[in-house]
């Protein structure tokens, strides 16, 4: 059974891992997303067929003196959407000392504390209201650890030690419930690629943002899905940019699916580098008829009609030649580009050189690369 074939039997699997301000004034955007978290999970999963979700909670506060009640808390992943629900809504906000929260806590234990999936599409989604600690992230004057977390964590390098372990199957989405926080979550978003900032003014706009980042990785997973089938159907064994036509990607997203493939285990190499074949583009060609008589040394009107539904221009090459009974000789040998998404018509002028009178037998055939693509033989006469 192709990868292809098992993708489509079993779920795929993604790792979503909310790292979460619990201080006090994050109340309302908690409890819009544990109203609205089951009817995202429903969107998402009709949206995008066979996807099992699993979701994570890392909630942080501050260190002491600032809260003394804890600094992180992690609950692991778990794909029951109603007991995530019941975590989220256990959440008790309270205020959390100065400005400044432990934001590179949280994303430390998103990273080291969660039990993410190998094979599985990993999913950051910071959600907090007041920066980091640290003078790089805040110029905030009742900052109480002006020099940064007291554990010695980075948030901009616990996002990048995230993606160097992960790789691109790591996507990292910032939602900034305040416009103190705009920088430094900018910042934090900005520090990996792909990385991205929503700018949030009300609590209700929360689960909207979610909806929205999820939709947009499970439509990456369909483009994935679409790699993956045409990598196995053409063996693993294609050329890059015809292939990115094909599919009608980017090139670098076509290079991006493929090393998430990898990293997933869906492919075992980066693919080998030949032409794909004319059958994954959909060429189709349409021989024309030759005359039941010939006159040798004059013209007469062949035509070549082919479709090519693809974006890629193909190369083709229209060899004809002539049976007599003195042998074998070449009528044309023509190379001929065939523009993307068009039908084209080729009107040849075939040439018979003979000096051999009588039956004879024309033979064309087009040829892709040293493929060939159509044949015809053709009984007829030379005058």
């Amino acid at each position: 059974m192709s990868k292809s074939e098992w993708i489509g039997l079993a779920p795929t699997k993604m790792d979503v891992a909310f790292v979460v301000d619990t201080t006090g004034s994050m109340k309302d955007d908690i409890k819009a997303v544990k109203d609205s978290l089951l009817d995202i999970v429903k969107q998402v999963t009709k949206r995008t067929k066979d996807l099992e979700i699993r979701f994570g909670v890392v909630s942080y506060r501050d260190h002491p003196p600032q809260d003394k009640t804890y600094v992180t808390r992690v609950a692991d992943f778990d794909r029951k959407a109603k007991r995530v629900q019941k975590r989220i809504a256990s959440l008790k906000p309270s205020e959390g000392g100065d400005t400044p929260e432990a934001v590179a806590d949280g994303l430390h234990d998103a990273r080291v504390s969660l039990s993410w999936e190998k094979d599985a599409y990993k999913i950051v989604l910071l959600v907090g209201d007041a920066p980091p600690h640290g003078r790089a992230y805040n110029s905030i004057a009742d900052d109480h650890f002006p020099d940064g977390c007291p554990e010695g964590y980075d948030p901009v390098q616990e996002v990048k030690e995230m993606r160097k372990e992960f790789g691109v199957t790591l996507f990292v989405f910032v939602c900034g419930c305040n416009p103190l926080v705009e920088e430094s979550f900018g910042k934090i978003a900005d520090s990996v690629e792909g990385g991205r900032y929503y700018k949030l003014s009300e609590a209700k706009e929360l689960p909207e943002a979610i909806l929205e980042i999820l939709e947009d990785v499970g439509d990456l997973i369909q483009v994935d899905r679409s790699v993956l089938s045409f990598y196995d159907a053409n063996d693993g064994s294609f050329d890059m940019a015809e292939a990115a036509s094909h599919l009608k990607l980017e090139l670098r997203d076509l290079k991006t699916s493929l090393s998430r493939l990898l990293e997933l285990g869906y492919i075992a190499r980066w693919p080998k580098g030949r032409p794909i074949g004319p059958s994954s583009m959909g060429l189709e060609i349409e021989l024309g008829q030759v005359p039941n008589n010939i006159v040798a040394g004059k013209a007469f009107n062949y035509q070549v009609r082919i479709h090519n539904p693809s974006a890629t221009v193909v190369a083709i090459r229209v060899v004809a030649s002539l049976v007599t009974e003195d042998g074998v000789s070449e009528v044309t040998n023509e190379r001929h580009e065939i523009s993307g998404r068009t039908d084209r018509n080729l009107d040849l002028k075939l040439i018979p050189m003979t000096d051999t009178k009588g039956k004879a037998t024309m033979r064309v055939e087009v040829f892709y690369g040293s493929r060939s693509l159509a044949s015809e033989i053709y009984q007829t006469r030379v005058f």
